[in-house]
């Protein structure tokens, strides 16, 4: 039956009430939980992809991180591999820490430290910034006299 605006009980029971909010909830929810599901697929790729680097930089082949199942952190990847290496009868890698010289030796570093003393916009230091800096610099007394004599000399 029509009512004064066309309305038939057909469209009043479509059109009124929380139905059709409810049924567009749950079209909304459907495609959240499709949409988690691929999040959570990707990470779970990401995660793979970076552990097989790891791995890979550990000298393991690459194809290896498909039996690994913890997290992508560095020192946990190390751990798993080397406990791998000593389950078959190999030795863990050693990591290797090599001291690493220095940049500059010191006569360089010297000359450097002179050029960084000279100040602000390359105005030359007055004579008593540069005995400070010769003192600060010195490392023994043999040194401290030595600049000593050096800014009287």
């Amino acid at each position: 039956m029509n009512d004064a605006w066309g309305n038939t009980d057909e469209n009043e029971n479509l059109n009124n009430g929380p139905k059709p909010l409810r049924d567009a909830y749950e079209a909304q929810k459907k495609t959240n939980d499709e949409l988690l599901k691929r999040l959570a697929a990707l990470e779970a790729q990401a995660n793979r992809n970076v552990a097989a680097d790891l791995i890979e930089s550990q000298g393991v082949a690459r194809s290896a991180a498909k039996y690994y199942t913890g997290e992508p952190d560095p020192e946990k990847v190390t751990s798993w591999v080397n406990d791998l290496r000593s389950a078959f009868g190999a030795a863990p890698a050693q990591q290797d820490v090599q001291p690493s010289e220095p940049v500059l030796n010191p006569t360089d570093q010297s000359k450097y430290q002179n050029l960084l003393n000279a100040g602000a916009n390359s105005a030359p230091i007055g004579n008593m910034d540069a005995a400070m800096a010769a003192i600060n610099d010195a490392t023994s007394t043999a040194e401290r006299i030595a600049a000593f004599n050096r800014l009287n000399g």
